[in-house]
């Protein structure tokens, strides 16, 4: 429950973020916005690792080169809501994110993919599709 209360927590941020990052871009620019946020994103995660870091970030050259675009993605994803925003609103970007989100998760836990275990689609995960589909397509509407 704690990790569904945490999830619940971030995609609020997610929301917030958004028109958060678009409006700063009306006054430095589009990929400047997306590099402002990355930059302070780096500089909270650099301050929690020398406070609280336990792990091996010195064993980062043993990773393999796919491990890393994690931060590309994020850096994407960031931009498309900055540029989506103003153009869409926010409800309609998230629901968007959302539904790209649940497609390409059910792709990842049906093959298992970057060593998860697998967890086949079925017909409960198709109808949550069509939900959130449905949910977008009637906040299209005006």
């Amino acid at each position: 429950m704690l990790y569904i209360f945490l999830m619940v927590l971030a995609g609020g941020m997610i929301a917030a973020q958004s028109p958060i990052n678009a409006a700063l871009s009306r006054t430095v620019g589009v990929l400047e916005s997306s590099l402002l946020s990355f930059a302070g994103g780096t500089l909270f995660l650099a301050l929690a690792v020398l406070c609280f870091g336990r792990g091996h970030l010195l064993r980062v050259a043993e990773t393999p080169p796919w491990q890393w675009i994690g931060g590309i993605l994020g850096a994407i994803m960031v931009l498309c809501t900055i540029l989506a925003v103003p153009r869409i609103g926010v409800l309609a970007t998230v629901l968007a994110m959302i539904f790209g989100n649940l497609v390409v998760a059910a792709v990842i836990d049906n093959f298992g993919w970057f060593g998860l275990a697998v967890t086949p689609f079925g017909w409960r995960r198709l109808f949550g599709f069509a939900l959130v589909l449905a949910g977008l397509l009637l906040t299209l509407r005006r």
